[in-house]
């Protein structure tokens, strides 16, 4: 494992339509193998290798930007109010480090806190030591600034452990960056776009333009999920840290293709990688808007379990991320244009 991408990947700051630091580390790290390269109107980054049967293609994708705030409003005494950008968890804003990006690329460390009713935080206010509106626009931040966890990457104890901010979904940047590392100079059955997805935290936008411009065949997801309770380590949590990859059966925006699911089920079999099995009462990924485009894409969604998602920190196990990219790395070249065809088989 390359840690030092993944490092760079979580400490770059990104919320939705803001992800240009993460562009950047992935460009510079990925611009030399032999993919072609383009963007989607919204900021997507999509890498294309071309396969031995170019009519048939995948599309593996997974979001860029992470939750956080924006600079709302600022008042005459300094204090700065935000407004959340994705599902911030309401415990999440309070008593916490962040830095605010100005849009010359300053950075600003500020302590936000807000006021607690109900399980939602209200009135959230990012304090930087500023006594007047003055100081604080001397310091050029301005309403529209983007507002991220001031959070370092870290190895933990337990070798395998690491935690950081934005591993939603930094890590399948990171998968992806590492596959095509992998797959670089290798003959692929097929095409292969790798497309890293702008603003999925507010609405699943990129997922959608991305699979219209490239137009795959069928789209595989990767994305992150954490349970509810970290302390359930029992059969009911199928999202646990160590275990493996998940595999999803269903959630609010999709149902995925049963196909698929069967051909990742196989593969991770042949190639005894475990996998978890699970489903979400709420929530969606990228495949709940790539699966509406154009007449349809066959689409399965794979995730790595963490920790306390949406929060200042996540952690990870370097194992699961392994599997994953075993996984896929086994899946890409076992997905021939005939097992293309038989995603959208519904005899």
């Amino acid at each position: 494992m390359s840690i030092e991408l993944l490092e760079a990947l979580s400490n770059a700051d990104g919320i939705a339509s803001n992800e240009t630091e993460v562009r950047q580390v992935l460009c510079q790290e990925l611009d030399s193998l032999p993919f072609s390269k383009c963007y989607d109107g919204l900021g997507s980054l999509i890498f294309t290798k071309v396969g031995q049967d170019p009519s048939k293609s995948i599309m593996i994708c997974g979001h860029l930007d992470e939750v956080g705030f924006m600079v709302r409003t600022i008042s005459e005494t300094g204090l700065i109010s935000l407004m959340v950008v994705g599902g911030v968890k309401p415990l999440a804003q309070h008593f916490q480090k962040v830095r605010i990006t100005t849009f010359d690329g300053r950075k600003i460390v500020g302590f936000i806190s807000g006021r607690y009713r109900d399980g939602v935080t209200e009135e959230l206010i990012c304090d930087i030591g500023a006594s007047s509106d003055e100081e604080v626009a001397d310091l050029g931040i301005e309403v529209g600034n983007m507002v991220c966890f001031d959070s370092a990457f870290e190895h933990l104890a337990p070798q395998s452990m690491y935690m950081g901010k934005a591993l939603d979904n930094r890590l399948a940047c990171y998968i992806m960056a590492e596959l095509m590392k992998d797959i670089a100079d290798k003959d692929l059955p097929i095409t292969i776009h790798f497309a890293f997805t702008s603003s999925e935290e507010v609405g699943i936008r990129g997922a959608k333009t991305s699979a219209q411009l490239v137009n795959p065949d069928s789209v595989f997801v990767i994305d992150v999920a954490t349970y509810s309770d970290s302390t359930t380590r029992n059969h009911l949590n199928q999202r646990q840290v160590g275990k493996g990859p998940i595999l999803t059966h269903f959630d609010r925006t999709l149902a995925p293709n049963i196909q698929m699911i069967r051909f990742v089920k196989e593969i991770a079999s042949q190639y005894q990688i475990p996998l978890q099995l699970d489903m979400f009462s709420s929530g969606g990924t990228d495949g709940g808007q790539a699966h509406l485009v154009h007449e349809g894409k066959p689409t399965v969604v794979t995730i790595v379990p963490v920790r306390h998602g949406h929060c200042p920190y996540s952690l990870v196990s370097s194992k699961d991320i392994c599997q994953m990219i075993d996984l896929y790395r086994s899946m890409m070249m076992g997905c021939s244009a005939a097992v293309c065809e038989q995603f959208k088989s519904f005899k």
